[in-house]
């Protein structure tokens, strides 16, 4: 049966013809498009863990160097030296340790999504779904860590009169200023890496969602 395009009758043949030559015009504009999609997201997952990174190692850092010495007086005729170091908190071990394995982390699975990427052009869908749950377990982890660094830190500044706990930052303010430098630098970390598990899933779903 003859079909009417644009006021002109077309055989069966010829508007089939048709058909395919628009589908195959448009097949390589949408596969240029999904090309240039996977390229955004590979750009911005690498940034965001170079960022986790940058900010983990600068953290770590700073609280690796927060040692502070001072003479303090215990009598009116009487002053010993005193240590303010992070390896005297448990809370500031656990937030070292934490923000370390982040770094490690983020490395690993930079360079095996660059990797991967080289060998299959994008990311399994097995591979995001692990990376997905490997970065939310890694959140979860330094998420705590920079919260109890933070309530030791807010003790050390403004003490604790209700269990008799002084403040240490007016006595050891130099220790005091890397304790904030360092959980600054621990909080874009963190937020870096709650981007990163909000791409992670957004981008498993897009995978889900076109099978």
């Amino acid at each position: 049966m003859a079909r009417v395009i644009n006021g002109t009758t077309t055989p069966p043949q010829a508007a089939v013809d048709m058909e395919r030559v628009k589908w195959s015009a448009q097949a390589p504009e949408q596969a240029s498009k999904g090309a240039d999609g996977v390229k955004n997201y590979l750009a911005v997952d690498a940034a965001l863990r170079a960022v986790v990174f940058a900010a983990g190692a600068a953290a770590v850092a700073v609280m690796l160097t927060s040692k502070q010495s001072k003479m303090i007086h215990i009598s009116p005729t009487m002053a010993i030296p005193l240590d303010a170091n992070w390896n005297q908190s448990p809370a500031y071990i656990y937030y070292v340790a934490a923000y370390s394995t982040a770094c490690l982390y983020s490395i690993i699975t930079g360079v095996s999504s660059v990797l991967t990427l080289k060998k299959r052009g994008d990311v399994s869908t097995k591979m995001q779904f692990h990376l997905a749950i490997l970065d939310s377990m890694l959140l979860s982890i330094v998420s705590t860590a920079v919260g109890a660094a933070l309530a030791v830190a807010y003790i050390g500044l403004r003490g604790n009169p209700h269990s008799f706990w002084k403040e240490i930052c007016n006595a050891y303010g130099s220790f005091c200023h890397h304790l904030s430098a360092s959980i600054t630098m621990a909080i874009i970390a963190t937020s870096a890496l709650l981007l990163l598990v909000w791409l992670s899933y957004y981008r498993l779903l897009k995978k889900i969602a076109s099978r």
